[in-house]
């Protein structure tokens, strides 16, 4: 692999430079004078700006009134920059919302009140009127009067927290708490959070902000991040390492991502998965949180609407806890973004969309559905050669890494929609992998090559400039995690054709699927026709038909119905019980479970579903 250099010289102290004046323009923003409240402002005497006390707001007016809820609850920008949502109009509600500019408060709803003052003209005391409190009700008038004509706000949707988002222009935008962040061609732009294109960004606690400067491919610490990551005894060492750089950057790229993979790192004892967390997290410090012993509950809370990554260690699943599975839903929700809602202690829900990406780590994972793995990389770690050690002193740059990076992502993001993501789904596509993996497998990849190069991957094993075996290479590595992945229809038929045929009279308990292979291959191969298999079969309910009976095409054919005691007690502890498994089979690809008819079973007639044995063992053996 070629050195990672990563960027020094003029570019970096300009880049120094430009951090050094941007903090202190933040600290003379906060040190502006706020005049006294009995003062004129621009001509303006108190409470006498045009509009007053409630048909406007006062001029050039700190807080920013953002619009009302469906219940009537009243949001604003305070001074700050923070969001509130106003749910007491009393003074320290308001005094929360002005400061530090409370002097503006005064002056724009004044309450006045006589005060004896010196009066240098005449040398004495005098009593003259002053402003000495707020008209309150004046005040909460005009904020309500001002929501009043604002479009209705919905803070769950239209929220913005911290982290990666794209625009309505498809522009990716980082907010870092005190700014928005864009690059426009090369130039980085910032402006404070506020309202745009339809979203609300607010200040909030801050997190990474972009390097000043652009980072070339051959300057990125992304460089040397995968010669560290190549240290572990992967168990595909020629993937696993890009998955996990790939990660990083799609960890950062956050709520701007269609989908947002989740990496799972398995392994016994000493493998250096802990380790392999700290490299991750010192790339991303700043940006991730990381826990080893957390909850759904506890992730949620603190994610609110930002859209930073989490990192879990330790994720096993205990005897008796749902905690492990109760993240895992969590990160399969976040994966495309989905509605979440908990109940609180007001009987009121609170909802948040999760758009967070999730690295987990585990020497046994807990147990996990389809609807989860498709989602996540598994990746297996092997013992290193040399225990405690990973035959490579490792470069720790949290300071610098994660804003660099940040910044290669803000430059190429046009690059990484435009032509990596669609050359990706391209490549895996013609290999027959689902949307599903190319989601997951595909963005990880993209976000590699963006990082690093073609160059550098070619390098350490994956030939990027070959298309064709690209594809065939990563299909093939990703086929056993694939594999067991199956669609619910597929995963009903399997569950039935495991279920054993109790009571069978010779004492063999043969299963249902034993039984389907007979009469698949028929009597001409030494199996059975549809009479022979018929006896055993309707002591579970289930009918069949000889090859060709039921369709010229179709092979030997299984009867499914929607009802039967058997097939209650088959079905009974799985997903597809209470007749689920007649829904399930509704939904597998055309050809393979064929249209419902009326079919004869136990002396019984009802309707069915036809499952074409040979169009069934066709499919699973394509892999498909």
């Amino acid at each position: 692999m070629a050195k990672a250099q990563t960027q020094t010289g003029s570019k970096a102290i300009r880049a120094a430079f430009a951090d050094a004046k941007r903090a202190k323009d933040e600290a003379d923003a906060l040190n502006v004078i706020d005049p006294d409240p009995n003062l004129p402002r621009e001509g303006i005497n108190p409470g006498q700006w045009p509009g007053a006390p409630f048909d406007n707001m006062p001029p050039d007016c700190p807080v920013k009134v953002v619009g009302r809820d469906s219940e009537g609850l009243v949001y604003c920008i305070s001074t700050t920059g923070n969001l509130r949502k106003i749910e007491r109009w009393d003074m320290p509600a308001l005094s929360d919302l002005f400061a530090p500019k409370l002097n503006t408060l005064f002056w724009s709803w004044p309450g006045f009140g006589k005060k004896k003052v010196y009066d240098a003209d005449t040398d004495s005391m005098v009593e003259k009127l002053v402003v000495n409190r707020v008209e309150r009700d004046k005040a909460m008038m005009a904020i309500i009067n001002e929501a009043a004509r604002k479009p209705d706000f919905d803070p769950h949707t239209q929220h913005r927290g911290r982290g990666g988002w794209q625009d309505s222009h498809g522009r990716f935008v980082w907010h870092s708490g005190g700014w928005l962040w864009m690059v426009d061609g090369k130039r980085l732009e910032q402006a404070r959070p506020a309202q745009h294109d339809g979203f609300l960004y607010t200040k909030q606690a801050g997190t990474i902000e972009p390097w000043a400067e652009p980072v070339t491919q051959e300057e990125s610490p992304a460089r040397r991040i995968l010669e560290d990551l190549q240290t572990w005894n992967w168990q595909r060492p020629y993937l696993d390492p890009v998955l996990v750089l790939g990660w990083i950057g799609t960890a950062l790229m956050g709520g701007a991502l269609k989908a947002r993979p989740i990496i799972f790192a398995t392994g016994g004892a000493g493998v250096g998965k802990s380790r392999l967390q700290e490299v991750v997290r010192s790339a991303l410090a700043g940006a991730v949180t990381q826990s080893v012993n957390t909850t759904a509950a506890g992730i949620y809370q603190r994610a609110k609407t930002d859209s930073l990554p989490f990192m879990i260690d330790e994720l096993e699943s205990k005897p008796g806890s749902t905690r492990a599975e109760s993240v895992i839903e969590l990160a399969r929700v976040a994966y495309t973004g989905g509605d979440i809602s908990r109940g609180g202690q007001d009987h009121e829900a609170t909802t948040f969309t999760a758009r967070n990406s999730f690295f987990f780590s585990a020497i046994i994972p807990p147990p996990m559905g389809a609807q989860d793995k498709t989602r996540m990389a598994m990746l297996n770690l092997s013992q290193l050669d040399r225990p405690g050690k990973s035959g490579r002193d490792l470069v720790l740059k949290p300071e610098t890494d994660g804003r660099m990076i940040l910044r290669q992502i803000m430059d190429g993001w046009k690059e990484f929609n435009d032509v990596l993501m669609p050359d990706m789904a391209t490549i895996l596509g013609e290999q027959g992998m689902s949307a599903r993996a190319i989601d997951t497998f595909g963005t990880l990849l993209a976000a590699a090559r963006l990082l690093v190069g073609d160059k550098v991957l070619e390098e350490i094993g994956l030939p990027v400039a070959d298309a064709s075996h690209l594809g065939e290479l990563i299909a093939e590595a990703t086929s056993a995690d694939r594999t067991e992945n199956l669609d619910h229809w597929h995963k009903c038929i399997d569950t039935l054709f495991q279920s054993q045929i109790d009571a069978w009279r010779d004492g063999v308990k043969p299963t249902i699927g034993g039984v389907c292979e007979l009469l698949r291959i028929g009597p001409q191969a030494g199996g059975w026709d549809a009479k022979g298999a018929r006896e055993r079969l309707e002591l579970v309910s289930l009918g069949c038909f000889d090859r060709g009976k039921v369709d010229a095409n179709a092979g030997a054919v299984l009867a499914v119905p929607a009802s039967g005691p058997a097939l209650h007690r088959i079905f009974g502890d799985t997903d597809f019980h209470k007749g689920g498994w007649y829904t399930a089979l509704k939904q597998a690809p055309k050809g393979i479970v064929l249209p419902a008819r009326k079919v004869k079973i136990n002396g019984s007639t009802t309707h069915c579903l036809l499952i074409d044995l040979e169009a069934f063992e066709r499919h699973v053996g394509a892999g498909l």
